[in-house]
């Protein structure tokens, strides 16, 4: 088993006036650092990186390069649908030191599998660096399958890993056995929080999940126990993500409940979002608090942190 990563997918502070506010994002990279966290992935989806302008992502890639320098790894999305664009982006995050780029699939539009494997060699191939891929068909309509992966890590070894974001482990098994022989050392993510042990344990990573926003110290834990073969410590703490899971659901949106979910974990966040204009109302929050408070009763009886 490789050594198994719990990374955030961070969010994006806003102010109250919908702009973002640096100095909170970098008070939030670092606490997030502080409590454990293998890495940061700044602008995926729980970021809203489709809502941020050119300025506003080379200033948070920059000041996040610096928060996470030594610390911690940083991966960051610069997947648009152009690939001059996509290039041009990758690059300057590289320029301004990421560790790795991840590139997500074009969206609106189909492209087939062999147009997504084309246009992943078309961004790759002009990139001089990390390139990871970023699946998630059901945001996107286009799905990266094991086959599409082969054929885009032989052609372009740059392409060092992926994080799969469906909830079928089976696709993300096909993935690993598909690249087995050809690039052995290639990181392979899950992107839901409850997949993370059965990743590990099919010879992933581990995942890239947003619970990690709310909760550092347990994934963190939940890491440490796996890695240390702990598996009634790894049973327990499975119970309680799949329970704090259900902040996915409080809200049709999930980035607002997360984020207020770390505003109640003493965090410096407002659930303000670019991504919806629909405010939590008074009864999600308490659907949140609630989450919150039986997953630390949990954990205190336990004795899980």
């Amino acid at each position: 088993m490789r050594k198994p990563e719990f990374i955030v997918p961070v969010v994006t502070v806003f102010d109250e006036q919908g702009k973002v506010d640096l100095e909170a994002n970098t008070q939030v990279w670092n606490d997030l650092i502080d409590r454990g966290v293998d890495g940061i992935l700044l602008h995926g989806s729980n970021g809203e990186f489709f809502t941020l302008s050119r300025d506003e992502r080379l200033q948070l890639i920059g000041a996040a390069a610096a928060a996470t320098h030594g610390r911690a790894k940083l991966i960051v999305g610069t997947g648009t649908n152009a690939v001059d664009e996509t290039v041009e982006l990758s690059r300057q995050a590289l320029a301004l030191g990421a560790d790795a780029v991840m590139v997500i699939t074009p969206f609106y539009f189909g492209l087939g599998h062999q147009g997504i494997a084309e246009y992943f060699c078309a961004v790759a191939s002009q990139i001089d660096g990390d390139v990871m891929l970023y699946n998630f068909p059901a945001r996107t309509g286009n799905d990266i399958d094991a086959d599409a992966v082969r054929q885009i890590v032989t052609r372009c070894p740059n392409v060092m890993g992926i994080k799969d974001t469906v909830t079928d482990m089976g696709h993300t098994r096909a993935i690993l056995e598909a690249i087995a022989d050809v690039a052995p050392d290639f990181i392979v993510y899950s992107g839901f929080d409850e997949n993370f042990a059965h990743n590990a344990l099919a010879g992933g990573n581990g995942c890239i999940a947003a619970l990690a926003n709310i909760y550092p110290e347990l994934t963190h834990a939940w890491a440490a126990a796996l890695g240390a073969s702990d598996w009634e410590r790894v049973e327990k703490i499975q119970h309680v993500i799949d329970k704090l899971a259900d902040i996915y659901t409080v809200a049709p949106l999930f980035v607002p409940a997360v984020k207020y979910a770390m505003s109640v974990r003493g965090l410096p966040v407002q659930p303000i979002c670019r991504s919806t204009v629909l405010p939590l109302t008074d009864e999600q929050k308490g659907q949140i608090e609630t989450i919150l408070d039986n997953a630390r009763q949990i954990i205190e009886a336990q004795d899980l942190l």
